[in-house]
Parts: C-alpha cells; structure tokens; sequence
C-alpha cells in the first residue's frame, strides 16, 4: 500500500484504490492526488501559480514533438507522487511505481530540480522529506519507505545543496532558505567527517556499499575491491562527489547571501575555491586528458574511465586547456560519442546493456552535455543530445537508463530523474537556470 491514513479526508480505500491503479493513467492519479492535498499550515501556493504559468510559456514554445516529450515528463513526475504517513502532510515522489517504491535521496533532489518549473511547493516537499528524517551525524536517508523505515547504512551524492539552490532561484522562498540552512551545513559537516574531506582535502565514497553511496551501483568504477571495503585504506576520491561538494559549498554560499550573511558567504565561496583547486591539482590525468577517480593511498587511477570525468565542466572549473582536452574525448567514437556511457566504450568489462557498466543515464549526459556548451562545444553538445534525446522519444515510456550503442530503453519505467532531465534538455538548455551557481567560464571556446 503506497498511501496510509492520509488526512485529505478521503477514505484510506479509495486513495489504496487509487495508487494501486495509477500505471493505467498517471495523469488520473495525479489530478485526484492533487485534488485531495490542502497546504499545510504557513504553506502558499502563490509562488506555484506564477511558476506554473512560466513553465507554460516555456511549453508553448517548443516544437510540438518537443512538446509532447514534455507533457510525457511532466504525466511520469506526477504519476509518481506517493502519500504516507512517513512522511505526513508532504507529497514525495518515488523514482518509479514498478522498481523503486518509497522517497529515495538523489532523486527526490532531481525531483525536486524537475517539479519547482511548474510547482514551487511541491518541489520543496521533496527537500523537506529527505531532511526531516536527517540523522544526527548530518547524513541523509539512502531511501525512506512508505511504511516509515530507512536505509541509512549509505547515503547518496550530496546534490541537495544544488537542487535547494535551483528551486528558490526559480522561485524564492526566505522562510524555506532560513528553515533549511543549518541543516545543509549539518549534511556537508557529514561529508567532512565521514566520507574524507577532514583528513584528505578530497572526498571518498564509504557506507556498507560504496556503489549504493555513489548512486553508481554496479559501475566498474568500484571493480578490484572498491565496492565492498569496509576500510579507509582501500577508497577512491571520486570526481564526481568533489565536484558535487563544489557545488554543495557554492549553494551555501548563494543561501547565506540570500539570508544576508556576508560573512559565511564568503567563507562558503573560499570553500569551494579551494576545492576546485586540489580537484585539479590531484583528479587530472594528463596522459589521458581526463578528470579521473584516484586511490587515496597510491594515487593510481581509478578502474575505470567515466562520464563523470566531464563533471568538472558542468560546475565550471575546469581551465580552458583542459576543457579543449574533454572536447576530444567526448568525440572520440571508441570513447563517449554519441552516446555518452557511463564507463567508455572502449573500457575493459564495458556492457551496454549493464546498468552503470555502460548504459547511458539521463542525469550524468546532462551534466556531461551541458558542461561541453558552456565550455563552447556547443556543435558536439547539441549533437549528442539530439541522439539521447531521439532514444527518449522513441521509447513507449521514460526509462531508467539507455543501451549507449542502439538506444534502448532498459531498467525501471516511468523513471522520474529520466523526466526530469529530459525536461532540462528541453527548458533549460539555452539558459543558465542549472547553472547559474556556478562561477563563469572561459569565453573562448576550447
């Protein structure tokens, strides 16, 4: 059952009844679950009204292809919307009815990223679910499920910071920034202590599973003992979760900013510099012309070569050489052209069909694409979304991830960070709305 006892004085049947029957039409389930939430008390929905009618400008504008494909994303964001009393008078959203039940941590933070185009509410509800069930030491819930349990024996990549960021850029909240800020600075302290920035100036990722940590499950970024090691001896800094740090300290900054603070803004923007610097002084390899994961003990390169070595470019700090070095990568055919892999092409134990041993994900090609248009590569960039988003569009639903060579769909249907990034492709890919936190790159292009 995806609803218990919920209080929008409907019958806890006809809510089962419901949810149980959504698949068959999302778009139902939604406006009924729509129609039984009331805001709580102190919430407005003024600030949703003027997004919703920005988001159907923004709409109106596409081709009618791209239209549709939206319309898709937004019916599959929500027709994923779950009530329980886990979470009381929220409304989460779970990654997909058919595989991942419950209110899952980076995904409720793209979740959020997704539905604060038209619902500013809503996407906050997502953040507050998450950091209501915060743990002492800052950690976030790997998962929440419906009936009030929760993994908390890993956590997932720390992108709460961006999407809080992205949510009130898009419609600003002073009240919600106040409430929510001391409990970012709790999460980044977790990092600090717990996942190497303390001792190491550079994050790892830890937990019981380091793949379920990184939200990279099965990669072979983990092969040859990382996934499973229990001991710091045996850790990758990871450049995926520094970068994701950069940008959690350049949110800070911007909150603190917002809730005039000079002082920690200041503090929180020097944090992020000083990051970015030993990113680059430590997580490039040369020979490669790549961003890398690295042992922390050795210092050799991690497994495997990733579309996470593009992640630099999407916080914007990456220098303008080795920017021109990722063009290259990015259209080498034995590499990552056209479809962006999560491990490349040419990789040793490469799957195209095996999760995150070579599929492409939504999530990871958009900070991958967009990294290379900021950075100039705009011909490349738009190439290699036009083929992602061509898979998208011919698949009956929203999968979880796409066979990087023929573009299948493969994994969970109705996949809600696949909306959401299809969504960004569409909206937000000739502004800066996701990318704004970050400082401005090179002019030229690379």
């Amino acid at each position: 059952m995806r609803c218990e006892n919920c209080r929008r004085g409907e019958s806890e049947a006809s809510v089962k009844m419901i949810t149980k029957n959504r698949p068959l039409n999302s778009l139902i389930v939604a406006a009924v679950v729509a129609t039984m939430w009331q805001p709580a008390h102190g919430q407005s929905n003024a600030d949703s009204d003027e997004a919703s009618a920005r988001y159907a400008v923004a709409v109106a504008k596409l081709q009618p292809s791209e239209r549709k494909l939206a319309e898709r994303a937004k019916s599959i964001l929500l027709g994923n919307i779950v009530l329980s009393d886990a979470w009381k008078s929220r409304r989460g959203i779970e990654p997909s009815a058919s595989h991942y039940q419950g209110v899952w941590n980076w995904d409720a933070a793209f979740h959020a990223v997704g539905v604060s185009l038209w619902d500013a509410q809503l996407a906050k509800e997502q953040i507050e679910i998450l950091f209501d069930h915060q743990q002492t030491n800052g950690m976030l819930p790997d998962v929440i499920w419906q009936t009030g349990g929760m993994v908390t024996t890993c956590t997932k990549p720390p992108v709460m910071g961006w999407a809080i960021a992205v949510v009130d850029h898009r419609s600003p909240d002073d009240g919600f920034l106040r409430k929510i800020y001391p409990k970012l600075i709790k999460l980044g302290e977790f990092w600090l202590k717990g996942r190497g920035g303390e001792k190491d100036g550079l994050f790892f990722y830890a937990g019981s599973d380091v793949g379920f940590d990184s939200g990279w499950d099965d990669s072979i970024r983990w092969d040859g003992g990382y996934r499973h090691s229990l001991t710091g001896k045996k850790r990758l800094w990871a450049i995926d979760l520094n970068c994701y740090m950069v940008s959690h300290y350049r949110a800070l900054s911007y909150i603190a900013g917002r809730l005039g603070l000079p002082d920690d803004q200041k503090k929180w923007a020097n944090d992020a510099d000083a990051l970015a610097r030993r990113i680059n002084n430590k997580l490039w390899d040369d020979q490669l012309g790549a961003y890398v994961d690295r042992d922390r003990i050795t210092g050799a390169n991690g497994p495997a070569l990733s579309s996470a070595a593009f992640m630099p470019l999407f916080v914007h700090i990456a220098p303008p050489e080795r920017a021109a070095r990722l063009v290259k990568l990015a259209a080498e055919p034995q590499k990552f052209y056209p479809g962006m892999p999560s491990a490349a092409y040419d990789t040793p134990g490469f799957d195209p069909n095996g999760m995150w041993r070579g599929p492409a994900w939504l999530n990871t090609s958009f900070f991958a694409f967009k990294g290379l248009k900021d950075y100039g590569a705009g011909l490349l960039a738009a190439d290699m979304r036009a083929t992602l988003l061509g898979w998208v569009a011919k698949d009956e639903t929203m999968h979880e991830y796409y066979q990087s060579k023929n573009g299948e769909g493969i994994g969970a249907k109705d996949y809600g960070w696949s909306a959401v990034f299809t969504l960004a492709f569409l909206l937000d890919w000739d502004n800066d709305d996701l990318t704004w936190l970050f400082q401005p790159v090179p002019k030229q292009a690379p």
